[in-house]
């Protein structure tokens, strides 16, 4: 998404405070290689109407996302990473996989500079 942050830092101290004051988020700073990020998480309880259901009530669905907002070092956009649930007995293996795919994000320098 497009973001008009001049550092990383600054997108993700902004990011931190946004998500920070909606309740039911849990709001983590992440310290990645690549730089700062912000994962946000959310549990919500869903009711399915029994007319959707094969025994005829109603379901309580409990769903999870984790979201990742990973501010580009030179701007002016932040890469975000969602992933979303219902299997929450694999929770534990889901957050796993989302972190390690969140350390794996890198920038190359841009052609033309030092490095790149």
């Amino acid at each position: 998404m497009e973001s008009g942050h001049t550092s990383a830092e600054a997108a993700a101290l902004g990011l931190r405070e946004v998500f920070g004051r909606r309740p039911k988020h849990d709001v983590r700073w992440l310290d990645l290689p690549c730089g700062p990020a912000v994962a946000v998480v959310t549990v919500k309880a869903l009711t399915i109407d029994g007319e959707y259901t094969e025994t005829g009530e109603d379901t309580r669905l409990i769903t999870g996302q984790i979201q990742v907002y990973v501010p580009f070092p030179t701007g002016p956009y932040i890469a975000v990473f969602t992933l979303d649930t219902s299997a929450m007995n694999q929770w534990d293996d889901l957050s796993e996989l989302m972190a390690e795919i969140v350390k794996s994000v890198a920038f190359p320098e841009p052609e033309g500079t030092e490095g790149g």
